[in-house]
């Protein structure tokens, strides 16, 4: 070797010992502001009271709770789950799981309420208590009740699978649906095979085929109701979604998990290559690369991939890459699918290439916010251990930590109003519980306690 050489070979062991350490002592700091957070959640009382839109991020100037107890959002269930799925610390965070659970615990005996998938009621609760017995090894008696409910509602509810649209999105869906609810299904597989496999079927059954719609076809999952509350007007032929919290990307996910699993169905295998393959019939593609429409009204449907002419949503869990990615790696993984799994590389490279300025996100939360790219992109780079996306996650763990605020209290502020980062928000999905469970995974370089299994990731 030459001396130039020999010494250019020094200078790039050094700048990656250097970036090395760098990375180290940021995993600390994060690491320190995940502790942070989880201590302003460690009593429940206080973290009720202060869990809130302030006036001065009002609509109307008048402070507003948001606090709602049975939920994974902004209530007792996703409280816990971070405290049992936290992976530093556990003799110090497994008493305040157990305190979030009793007060979830006593709000499920005060009735259990509709049914309403895994975010919200006992389907939350349930999820929480999971994660604290795999923590734990406790909670067996609570668990053996949980399962129970979740075999007789999967008997109670699941439709049948008509030749029309469904009427909407909630059937199937990750978040209200019977999606989520096989994710705990096929947790607790050995006492819940049964009711997996019905709901697995009936993932199957509506991935394949089409039905007829206003003169045209359209896939079994199109829904008629609207993606959100006050869209009607813009969707009056209904919606097909493509997200993987309220799309067909979760299902995949789900049956590609499964898979992997063990737990198979007829005609799963062909399902999930149909969805995979709808996903990439709708990968449509700017001057960055591939991305996904969110969601799909009857006209943009009509006019097909081609002709779409939308902006790409901001990357996050709900819609759009880095969750779709996730979805189509765990089905090139189960199938050994290398188009699926370079689909997803594809669109994680749109990433890569877009400013992180123009991302568009405005919000810290898992569910669409910077802890949820951080989370997920970490997820896909299990598996590929790309030195550019561990320098972007670097970046956006960077970015997270320095947003700490000590005054505020839960160190971070949440977009819940037209003001943004204007809301106290201390839960799982919307807030600070998620942001220090994404950072606890990224000190940590792993995610040992599968608290992310509410967002079909693992």
């Amino acid at each position: 070797m030459s001396g130039a050489a020999e010494a250019s070979t020094r200078g790039g062991d050094a700048r990656e010992r250097a970036d090395g350490a760098a990375t180290l002592r940021l995993r600390e700091r994060a690491g320190a502001v995940s502790a942070a957070i989880l201590e302003r959640l460690a009593d429940p009382a206080a973290t009720v009271a202060a869990t809130r839109i302030p006036a001065e991020a009002s609509d109307d100037g008048v402070a507003e709770p948001v606090w709602a107890e049975l939920t994974l959002g902004s209530g007792s269930p996703g409280l816990a789950l971070a405290f049992a799925g936290a992976a530093r610390d556990p003799e110090r965070h497994v008493p305040r799981a157990h305190a979030y659970l009793t007060a979830g615990t006593r709000a499920v005996s005060g009735g259990p309420g509709a049914a309403s998938g895994i975010f919200k009621g006992p389907g939350a609760l349930a999820f929480a208590v999971l994660v604290a017995h795999r923590t734990t090894g406790g909670y067996v008696s609570a668990l053996g009740r949980f399962d129970a409910y979740q075999r007789d509602l999967v008997r109670t509810v699941l439709p049948p699978v008509e030749d029309r649209p469904l009427s909407t999105i909630g059937h199937y869906e990750v978040v209200r649906g019977l999606t989520g609810v096989g994710r705990y299904l096929l947790a607790r597989a050995e006492t819940c095979e049964e009711p997996l496999t019905a709901v697995l079927d009936h993932l199957v059954r509506l991935s394949v085929g089409t039905v007829e719609h206003q003169g045209a076809r359209v896939p079994r999952w199109w829904a008629l109701d609207a993606p959100r509350t006050g869209s009607e007007e813009a969707f009056p032929g209904g919606h097909l979604n493509l997200g993987l919290s309220h799309g067909v990307a979760g299902p995949l996910a789900l049956m590609a998990l499964a898979w992997e699993q063990g737990v198979r169905v007829p005609g799963q295998q062909e399902a999930m290559e149909a969805t995979a393959d709808l996903l990439r019939a709708w990968a449509v593609t700017d001057r960055h690369g591939v991305f996904w429409p969110g969601h799909l009204s009857f006209a943009e449907w009509r006019r097909g991939p081609a002709a779409y002419d939308g902006r790409a949503k901001w990357p996050a869990w709900c819609y759009g890459a880095p969750g779709v990615s996730r979805a189509l790696q765990l089905a090139g993984r189960a199938l050994g699918r290398s188009d699926f799994s370079d689909l997803a590389r594809a669109s994680v490279d749109r990433l890569l290439a877009l400013p992180r300025s123009d991302w568009g996100i405005n919000d810290h939360a898992l569910c669409h916010g910077w802890a949820g790219a951080l989370h997920q992109l970490g997820r896909l780079d299990e598996e590929w251990r790309d030195p550019r996306l561990a320098r972007l996650r670097d970046d956006i763990a960077s970015e997270l930590v320095t947003a700490f605020d000590p005054a505020l209290p839960f160190g971070l502020r949440f977009t819940m109003t037209k003001v943004p980062f204007g809301s106290d928000v201390s839960g799982y999905l919307d807030g600070a519980a998620g942001v220090a469970l994404a950072l606890d995974s990224y000190a940590v370089d792993g995610t040992p306690a599968d608290w992310d299994m509410p967002l079909l990731l693992a």
